[in-house]
């Protein structure tokens, strides 16, 4: 993704059909990010930028922003300033140096994900926020360098042992959409492999054809996001059945 995946809607940003690999959980993440958008101030951190897709959001507020990315991003590293390892923040920036840290699906990435952790809390000023997501049941992406997944629990303990106290969590939906989505990509990759293997190659980067394969995932998004939403008005915990199985979790933690 990147700034153009994005339009706006009565100020108010919505993720552009055909313009995520992930319609529904890239569009929840986007939701996410601008209910808490109030937390964006001073100077931030976008930790593994990409294309730096959330820049349109948090650049209306912040006085300031640093992208910060791999040097092997399979992105076009558009925009980013610094090329770097998460486990290397301390070399490139002072302790205390920003007011946000942004970090969404990233630290599943990284080497050493307690020593990322650990180097978000440093960099970041006493009391500022970090907005985290990681995923939980999902896919393997940007391969070979997808080492992980995180539980609730696990998530928390990782922050919570490196001085972070957690204020809000989400989940990216529950045990039904976890197994929606991953039999729909299992489908839509199973039919492009069908395709391909009866003389059809490169159909999968037919427009047409992908805007039809992708339908259900978009009904699906825009019937479970006013649920969605109301969890967000309520600042409701996961229910058990979240915390069972999710495609992944956003979390806002503050440093103690």
């Amino acid at each position: 993704m990147d700034t153009s995946s994005f339009k706006k809607i009565n100020g108010k940003y919505y993720l552009k059909y055909l313009s995520s690999e992930s319609y529904y959980k890239n569009g929840l993440l986007l939701e996410c990010i601008q209910h808490f958008k109030n937390l964006f101030k001073g100077s931030l951190l976008d930790l593994g930028c990409g294309n730096k897709p959330y820049s349109v959001v948090y650049n209306e507020i912040c006085s300031d922003s640093v992208g910060c990315d791999v040097p092997f991003s399979l992105h076009r590293k558009a925009d980013v300033e610094v090329l770097c390892f998460a486990e290397d923040l301390d070399q490139h920036f002072g302790n205390e140096t920003f007011d946000v840290v942004l970090c969404t699906e990233v630290l599943e990435h990284t080497v050493d994900d307690r020593k990322a952790v650990n180097n978000i809390y440093n960099v970041l000023k006493s009391g500022g926020a970090l907005i985290i997501s990681v995923p939980f049941t999902y896919v393997m992406h940007e391969a070979p360098h997808d080492y992980r997944r995180y539980t609730y629990y696990g998530i928390r303990d990782i922050l919570e042992k490196n001085g972070f106290e957690i204020k809000s969590v989400f989940s990216m939906g529950a045990t039904f959409s976890s197994w929606f989505f991953i039999f729909y990509y299992s489908a839509v990759k199973v039919f492009f492999y069908a395709l391909k293997k009866t003389g059809f190659s490169g159909i999968n980067k037919n427009k047409f054809v992908n805007a039809l394969t992708s339908v259900p995932e978009l009904i699906f998004y825009k019937t479970c996001i006013p649920f969605f939403r109301k969890k967000l008005n309520r600042n409701e915990f996961p229910s058990v059945n979240e915390i069972y199985s999710s495609m992944g979790y956003f979390l806002i933690a503050v440093k103690k």
